[in-house]
């Protein structure tokens, strides 16, 4: 039940951050990202963006989204599954 509501959560995590990309074709930073979906995190005033950074992470191994210099793109549809 715990693993569920996670797995749900991080599912919605990612299509929010998938949705942003797509309005921005020119990619975003981490820490844009994670300014506009309000998922900044904080210790002690530092640690910040490491929530969204560990989601990217996902994107990113999916070939959902791709790293260009600091900023993250969304993959176009024909870019996913080709290696």
């Amino acid at each position: 039940m715990f693993k569920d509501k996670a797995e749900r959560g991080l599912q919605l995590m990612q299509d929010a951050i998938t949705d942003l990309l797509s309005e921005h074709p020119e990619g975003l930073t981490n820490a844009q990202i994670a300014h506009e979906l309000g998922l900044t995190s904080d210790y002690l005033g530092h640690h910040q963006g490491y929530l969204s950074w560990s989601v990217m992470g996902l994107l990113l191994n999916s070939k959902k989204v791709e790293k260009q210099g600091r900023r993250y793109c969304l993959r176009s549809t024909d870019q996913i599954g080709v290696n």
